[in-house]
């Protein structure tokens, strides 16, 4: 999934995937300006759009989006290879302060190192993509 551009996708699937990625968010208890900045969001999108994300729109399609949405992904895939069997796991990893991550939660690495978190974060959680040097 390395080209993940919504102009390479159908209409339906990107705005399926969008869901899946705000409910994974929401479920991570973000609150909406977290959302936004993690995303890179533009500006003109406010914490009150979010709703249209979780219902019947898909994201913007730019490259900060689109980049990030490729590392959220990898994330919640490596979070279901991790935990395969209780997907509550995932939850608590991601909000338990880790020394890895001197002393934060991984959603604090993501909320407080912009783009540097989420791709810490999957590289903490995905062995390939930190072997090969992947930068889809």
């Amino acid at each position: 999934m390395s080209n993940l551009s919504p102009n390479t996708l159908s209409d339906s699937h990107s705005i399926e995937i969008t869901r899946a990625v705000m409910h994974t968010l929401d479920s991570w208890k973000l609150s909406g300006d977290s959302i936004l900045s993690l995303m890179a969001l533009p500006n003109k999108v406010k914490v009150r759009h979010l709703s249209q994300y979780r219902n019947s729109q898909a994201f913007p399609d730019t490259p900060e989006v689109n980049e990030r949405l490729r590392h959220v992904l990898g994330i919640i895939d490596a979070l279901s290879t991790s935990y395969p069997t209780n997907p509550q796991m995932s939850l608590f990893w991601m909000t338990r302060s880790s020394k890895k991550f001197k002393n934060r939660s991984p959603l604090q690495v993501l909320i407080e190192d912009d783009l540097d978190g989420l791709i810490s974060i999957r590289k903490h959680l995905d062995c390939s993509y930190d072997w090969f040097g992947d930068s889809n």
